[in-house]
Formats: structure tokens, sequence, C-alpha cells
């Protein structure tokens, strides 16, 4: 079982050794347009294959682990490297689209005034352009500094990157993420895209959180789209971008590239 596994070593230690095994992936799940139903970029998620629970780790799991650990510091630095390298090899062998951003999920602990100099170096290192990115922060997370979070997001969006705030509709304070946060988009959370078919009222919420976001002239993505009628009601409310089953889970970095050719989901 993996909570043996897990209780077996401190949370740093059993973190530390999966990540100096090689343990750790990163996949990456298609984000569509909604006007081309196309992808138009990336999120890059991370994985932990567990040789020794013989299993495949959820993040529910080992998110929680690093965050408590402290850990987080690490992985989060170790995803942000393996994204500007996947960036990289995939300029080197693929025409990507134009406009595509890949999304990177920062813990609130990473943000700290070291990080831009963290991404500045990484771009520099792997000469990738900081249009590419697009750094997500959770507006579920509650910074015991929010004056800082936003100053560090400010900076990242001073060197060309974007910023989205994820899980949007979850969080402890909506509306101070929205005053304060220099965000480009906003993730709109799964939780709220499962219902808008069956329910009147989750449908009314939707539309008019994507009125607002688009008012506050930013692009929204609406996350967890498993089925067609989610699909077409999300577009014809307005809805920018889409991630979901529908067209794909999180997939290693090849069978990402060979989507990128497969025909676009129908409406």
């Amino acid at each position: 079982m993996i909570h043996e596994h897990v209780q077996a070593l401190p949370g740093r230690a059993v973190l530390a050794n999966a990540l100096r095994d090689g343990e750790f992936r990163m996949c990456y799940q298609p984000q569509l347009s909604c006007k081309t139903l196309r992808i138009a970029g990336a999120e890059a998620l991370m994985r932990w294959d567990s040789v020794q629970a013989r299993r495949a780790v959820s993040p529910a799991h080992f998110i929680p682990l690093a965050e408590e650990s402290g850990y987080i510091v690490e992985l989060g630095d170790w995803s942000l490297a393996s994204v500007f390298r996947q960036i990289k090899s995939w300029q080197r062998v693929a025409p990507l689209p134009a406009g595509f951003r890949m999304a990177v999920n920062l813990s609130g602990r990473q943000m700290t005034p070291q990080l831009p100099r963290r991404v500045a170096s990484l771009m520099d290192e792997m000469e990738v352009d900081p249009a590419w990115l697009e750094f997500e922060i959770t507006e579920s997370y509650r910074p015991k500094d929010m004056a800082l979070l936003a100053d560090v997001a400010a900076q990242l969006r001073r060197m060309g990157a974007r910023i989205a705030i994820d899980d949007f509709g979850t969080g402890f304070s909506v509306m101070e993420y929205l005053r304060l946060i220099p965000a480009t988009s906003v993730k709109i959370d799964c939780s709220l895209t499962r219902q808008i078919v069956a329910c009147e009222r989750d449908r009314l919420i939707m539309r008019n959180l994507l009125q607002m976001i688009a008012d506050l002239g930013m692009e929204s993505v609406c996350e967890g789209v498993e089925t067609t009628e989610q699909l077409a009601a999300i577009c014809d409310m307005g809805a920018d971008y889409w991630q979901g089953f529908l067209f794909s889970p999180a997939v290693s970095s090849a069978d990402f590239l060979s989507l990128l050719t497969k025909s676009a989901v129908e409406r």
C-alpha cells in the first residue's frame, strides 16, 4: 500500500529518494481552443511511478506529502527544469502552434523572491522564450503574505510569461486573487464544469464567471470537460480554452506530439 510506503520514512526522505532514483516524470494534458477545437497549449503535470509501492502514486497523495514536508520546493524546481527542457526539445522536432503555451503549476512555497531569478536562469540556459510559459497559481492556496505572492507574479509577468489563476471557484478569496494577481487567464475548476448540463444554477454561475473574466481582459480555461454536451455549453457561453478527458488525459511527451496531428473534436 502506498500509505505504508509513505509512512516508512519521513516525507522528505521518501520523496528525495524517489527523485534521486528517477521515479518522477512529467506528463502533458492538451488545452484546446474553443474556437478551433484544436490544441493551443498543454498543462505539465507531475507523476510518480513508485518502485517500492509497485504502482503509480496519485498526485492527491504525494503533493500534500510534499507540501507538508517542505520538499515541494525541490520537486517544483525539478519540474520547472524538466518543462524547460521539454519545450526546447519540442521546438527542435515539431512546429508547435502559434501562441502555444505550456502551463506549469507553482506551489505557494515556490513563490519566493528567488523564483524569478531561477526562471530567468532556466530561460537563458534552455533558450526558451518566456512567451511560451504560463505559470499557474492555485486560488485554493492561502498565502501568509499575499503582497509577496502578487509581487513575484508581477515579476514573472514583466519577464514575458503568462500567469493563470488555477482551481478558480474553490478557494478562500476569489476577489483578492482577481484584484491583486496580474493574471492573464483564469482556469475554472472542474467541479463547476461538471454540472453545467444538468443544473441550471451551475450554468448561470458559469456564464457569469466567463463574462466577468472576459470583462477583466483575461482568458478563460474550463477544466474537466468530459462530454460533448459540456463542451458545447462552455463554448456557447464564451469560454476561450478547455481541457479534459473528452480529448485526452495527461500523456507522455511522445504521445502529446502525436495528438497534435489528430483531428479536432467535433462539437
